[in-house]
C-alpha cells in the first residue's frame, strides 16, 4: 500500500481500545472509519477525540460498510478467532490483542486465514516496546553473555486479590480461556522468546484458582473460573532450563514483570517497572572470578540506543502495511508460538507429566 489514506476500524471499545487508537489512529494518513461494540456507546472507553467516529453494534456491518484497510480487535479473547477471520475475508489487515485465541486450533485457523488473504496480522505483545527488553535482546544476539545457561521469569500482580477490584470478563473461562496463565503468562512466553531468540521444546506446569468468587460491579457474587496463579518449567533450544511463575493475587505487587538470564560470561535482568535500565554483570574479566556477594549493578541504557528506539506494537503494523523498510511488529506467527506453549502447559496439567511443544 502507498502513502494514501489508510482506513482504520476498531472492534471492541473497552479499555485496551485506547492503546490501539493512540498508537495507530494518531499516525499520519490514518483515518478512523468506524468503531464497533455491542455495548451502548455511553459505556465505551475510548480516548478523547474519537466521539465523532461512526459507531456500530455489529462488527460485520462495520466491515461491510466502512471497508477498512486495517482492523484492531480489542474484544474478549473468545471472539478473536471469529473476528480476525471475518476481517481477513473483508480484505483487511488485523492487529489483535493477546492472547491470540482461546485454543491452539483457533490460533492456527487465524494464521491460515491470514496467509490465504495475503494480509498482515499482528499480536499486541506490548513489552516488545520496552527499550530495556530490546537492548537485552541485542546483548544476547551479539553474544555478550556467551552461551546461555539459564532463564528465570516472574510476572506478579495483586489487583485480582484486592477486594475493591470487581469481577470482570477476565475471570470467566468461557470468555477469557485463561486467567493469569493467558493474561500475564503469554507476555512471559513471548518476552523470553523475544529476548533469547530461543524456542520452547517441552514443558511441565501447574495452575490454580485461589479465589473462589468476587462481587461484580453491581455487588453480586460471581464464581471465578479462571486461574489466578501458575508456574511452569520449560526446556528451551539447546537444553536450557527456564522457570516461570505468575500470579494475580500477590499483595504488594503492581505490575512486576522480570526476566533474568545467565550466560557463560554474564547475567542480566530486565524489569517492566524500569524500562530504561537493566541489571547487568558481564564480560570475561568480571566473570573470570567467583562472586561471593551478589551484585547485579543497575545500568542506564545508552542514550543513542534510547533515542533511536520506537514502539513496534500495535502501531508498527502500519509501517509494514506501507512497505517501510525494516518495519517490525509481533506477528501472528509469534502469537501462534505462544499459543503452542499455552496448549502444552494445559496438556501437562491434564496428564501431570511433561508435554512436548508441537
Amino acid at each position: 500500500m502507498s502513502q494514501s489514506t489508510l482506513r482504520y476500524a476498531v472492534i471492541g471499545a473497552g479499555g485496551i481500545s485506547a492503546v490501539h487508537l493512540n498508537a495507530i489512529a494518531t499516525q499520519l494518513g490514518v483515518e478512523v472509519v468506524g468503531i464497533s461494540d455491542p455495548a451502548a456507546p455511553a459505556q465505551w472507553r475510548l480516548p478523547e477525540g474519537y466521539g465523532h467516529a461512526p459507531k456500530f453494534s455489529d462488527p460485520a456491518k462495520l466491515l461491510r460498510e466502512t471497508r477498512p484497510d486495517l482492523v484492531s480487535i480489542c474484544t474478549p479473547n473468545k471472539y478473536h478467532a471469529e473476528l480476525a477471520q471475518l476481517a481477513f475475508a473483508h480484505g483487511a489487515h488485523v492487529a489483535c490483542e493477546k492472547p491470540m485465541a482461546m485454543t491452539l486450533a483457533e490460533a492456527g485457523a487465524m494464521e491460515a486465514a491470514r496467509a490465504r488473504a495475503g494480509k498482515h496480522g499482528g499480536i499486541n505483545f506490548s513489552y516488545r516496546n520496552l527499550r530495556s527488553f530490546r537492548f537485552a535482546r541485542e546483548l544476547v544476539a551479539r553474544g555478550d553473555l556467551g552461551r546461555l545457561l539459564r532463564v528465570n521469569c516472574v510476572y506478579l500482580q495483586s489487583f485480582l486479590g484486592a477486594p475493591a477490584q470487581p469481577y470482570s470478563w477476565r475471570n470467566d473461562l468461557a470468555l477469557a480461556g485463561f486467567g493469569a496463565l493467558g493474561d500475564l503468562g503469554v507476555h512471559m512466553l513471548d518476552g523470553v522468546s523475544f529476548i533469547t531468540g530461543l524456542d520452547y521444546q517441552r514443558v511441565v506446569g501447574l495452575a490454580q484458582t485461589l479465589i473462589a468468587e468476587k462481587p461484580d460491579a453491581a455487588g453480586h457474587p460471581q464464581r471465578l473460573t479462571t486461574d489466578t496463579n501458575a508456574a511452569w518449567l520449560s526446556e528451551l533450544t539447546g537444553g536450557i532450563i527456564a522457570t516461570f511463575e505468575t500470579s494475580q493475587v500477590a499483595p504488594g505487587y503492581g505490575n512486576f514483570f522480570r526476566i533474568e538470564l545467565s550466560g557463560e560470561s554474564g547475567t542480566l535482568a530486565v524489569l517492566s517497572d524500569s524500562p530504561d535500565d537493566l541489571w547487568l554483570r558481564a564480560g570475561p574479566t568480571l566473570t573470570r572470578y567467583a562472586t561471593w556477594q551478589t551484585d547485579l549493578p543497575k545500568q542506564a541504557l545508552p542514550t543513542e540506543f534510547m533515542r533511536g528506539a520506537k514502539p513496534v506494537t500495535p502501531g508498527g503494523i502500519v509501517r509494514a502495511i506501507r512497505g517501510e523498510p525494516e518495519a517490525e511488529y509481533p506477528t501472528f506467527a509469534d502469537g501462534l508460538r505462544a499459543q503452542r506453549m499455552l496448549h502444552a502447559i494445559g496438556e501437562s496439567m491434564r496428564s501431570q507429566a511433561w508435554a512436548t511443544v508441537g
